[in-house]
C-alpha cells in the first residue's frame, strides 16, 4: 500500500471514529491526532462540551491492499500481519491502562466484516481491565471495506476511575486548542 492509499485509509477511519463519537456522546469536542498529557492519539474526545469525560482512541492499521478471506479454522496466509498485531495488543493495553483519562480505546482498522470475529482472545478480555476492576480499554473495529463505514464494538470500554489530573489536563486542553468538531452557538 502506497502512502498516498495509507493516508487515505487513516483519514476514513478517523472520520468514521469521529462520528462514532459524535452519535455516542453529548455535545462533544473532538480532536483528531491529538497529543494528550504527551501521548499521540488518534481520535481524543471530551464529552459534554469539553467540561465532561475524556475518552482517547489509538488505532491498529491492518489494512492490506487486497481483501481478507477467512476460513476457518485455517487463516489465509495474509492473515499474518493481523495476527501478529493482535497478539501485540495485550502489551499495548497495559500501556493504555497507565495514561490519565476515563475511556480508553482501540480501534482496529482493517477491511472486511470477518476480522472483527478474530479480536477476542481470553488474554486479551482479561487484560483489558484496570488492576482494580474499575475501567476497561474498549475495543472497535472499523471496516473499510464499505461505503458508509461501519464501527463496531467488539469490546466495550467502561469508565476508569477520575481524578483531578484528569479533569485539570481536560481544561488546559480545551483551553489551548481547537477541537475538529463541535457544537457551536
Amino acid at each position: 500500500m502506497n502512502d498516498t492509499q495509507k493516508r487515505l485509509n487513516v483519514g476514513r477511519a478517523e472520520n468514521a471514529l469521529q462520528n462514532y463519537f459524535i452519535r455516542k456522546l453529548l455535545v462533544p469536542k473532538i480532536y483528531l491526532d491529538a497529543e494528550w498529557n504527551s501521548t499521540p492519539v488518534n481520535v481524543l474526545a471530551i464529552d459534554r462540551a469539553g467540561v465532561g469525560d475524556v475518552h482517547a482512541l489509538w488505532m491498529a492499521l491492518i489494512y492490506p491492499g487486497t481483501p481478507i478471506k477467512v476460513t476457518w479454522p485455517l487463516l489465509d496466509s495474509r492473515l499474518t500481519g493481523l495476527m501478529e498485531e493482535i497478539k501485540s495488543l495485550p502489551d499495548r493495553m497495559e500501556e493504555i491502562k497507565s495514561l490519565p483519562m476515563h475511556y480508553r480505546y482501540i480501534a482496529i482498522v482493517g477491511n472486511g466484516p470477518e476480522i472483527g470475529k478474530l479480536l477476542l482472545s481470553d488474554e486479551l478480555s482479561r487484560k483489558s481491565f484496570a488492576e482494580d476492576g474499575v475501567g476497561r480499554v474498549g475495543i472497535l473495529y472499523v471496516d473499510l471495506n464499505e461505503a458508509d463505514i461501519p464501527v463496531q464494538v467488539i469490546l466495550k470500554p467502561e469508565r476508569f476511575r477520575s481524578s483531578k489530573q484528569i479533569v485539570e489536563l481536560a481544561d488546559q486542553y480545551v483551553a489551548a486548542h481547537t477541537a475538529n468538531w463541535e457544537v457551536r452557538e
